[in-house]
């Protein structure tokens, strides 16, 4: 049974259908001749449900708590805004910390049957950097090890999706070929390489970046840097936290620009501090401080985000004046395609997108 909704501006990656009537049955769109059975404000706009692929909690909730009830919490929280799945991501702990988690994921996610689908995690750590840990735990850095990431991968049921990895690091060329041969996204980040160490991790299978600009070398003019390598690189996916925080809106533009939308993630690296009050929080053992929508630790460090998908499509609109077209790329198409999955979902979208008229070129 098929809801036909009429009003609404349909988006996907390529097209545009004003006010066409849609059908939607299981989450999937098309345009129908039927008539409809509800109406919408041809204001509103209609996009792919997003994913994202870098999210450690929201609500008060964490991935690291390691329980059912923080999952659930998460996944409700953003479907809310419009996020149809995830990636859940960890932040560095001890390894039987961190293998606990996964296996809390991995069992959550075979029975999850409400919110926002978990899709795997993204491992961010341990195998990083120890000079740009930024709001991991420095003591609990470790080089990249293939026969432990084998070990988490068969107790946790293949439930890892990508893994956070400085490509300088001893042994790191092996594991990013390691990921690429067992299906597992290696991404740049955390990372003090230079711009050829980051052009190596890049032959050797690098195809993502971790919150582009963020915790990484970035350009000089006589030191290119890891970020000119990734900026560089066509076969490179790059995330970007659009929260005016992490990112001046100079910077977005010209991510937009070089990268251009074709290669390009939104995500959010959203905290427990996320659609919360202003206060102290909890990332990764470690206290974080929530104050005029910036998360800190208490030395002033940059701890992941409270912004939303909706909240960071607003800002790359006002940075970039790119198209929804450009967004839906951006928020579902592109993650979608580094997952091998089809976008999931689509969520219609009213008092979230009141703002983005004002963006749309």
């Amino acid at each position: 049974m098929s809801t036909i909704l009429k009003g609404p501006t349909y988006y996907t990656a390529d097209e545009t259908h004003a006010n066409a009537k849609l059908a939607i049955s299981k989450g999937i769109v098309s345009v129908s001749e039927q008539e409809a059975t509800n109406t919408y404000p041809d204001s509103y706009h209609l996009i792919p449900g997003m994913i994202d692929m870098h999210v450690h909690g929201s609500m008060g909730a964490d991935v690291m708590d390691g329980t059912f009830e923080a999952l659930q919490t998460i996944a409700d929280s953003l479907l809310a805004q419009g996020t149809t799945a995830f990636l859940a991501t960890t932040m560095s702990a001890d390894a039987d910390k961190i293998e606990q988690v996964l296996k809390n994921v991995a069992n959550f996610s075979a029975q999850q049957t409400v919110g926002a689908k978990i899709l795997g995690v993204h491992l961010e750590g341990p195998f990083l950097a120890p000079e740009y840990v930024g709001a991991q735990r420095k003591e609990c850095i470790i080089a990249p090890n293939i026969r432990l990431l084998k070990h988490w991968q068969e107790a946790s049921n293949h439930i890892i999706k990508m893994v956070t990895i400085a490509p300088e690091q001893q042994n790191a060329i092996e594991f990013i070929e390691y990921c690429q041969a067992h299906n597992i996204i290696a991404s740049f980040g955390h990372s003090a390489a230079n711009y050829q160490q980051t052009i190596d991790g890049i032959d050797a299978g690098i195809t993502h970046a971790t919150h582009l600009f963020n915790a990484m070398r970035g350009i000089h003019h006589r030191k290119p840097g890891a970020v000119t390598a990734i900026l560089l690189r066509d076969e490179v996916y790059a995330e970007l936290i659009c929260d005016n925080k992490h990112l001046s809106p100079a910077i977005i533009d010209l991510s937009y620009r070089q990268k251009t939308a074709d290669k390009l993630i939104l995500v959010t690296d959203a905290t427990r501090a996320q659609c919360m009050t202003n206060g102290e929080y909890e990332l990764g053992g470690q206290k974080i401080i929530l104050n005029d929508k910036s998360v800190r630790l208490t030395d002033g460090t940059l701890a992941g985000s409270v912004l939303t998908l909706p909240e960071a499509i607003v800002h790359t609109l006002a940075a970039t004046r790119c198209s929804l077209n450009d967004i839906v790329k951006m928020t579902s198409t592109n993650p979608a395609k580094q997952l091998g999955i089809a976008p999931l979902g689509h969520v219609l979208f009213s008092e979230a997108f009141k703002l983005i008229d004002t963006y749309l070129p």
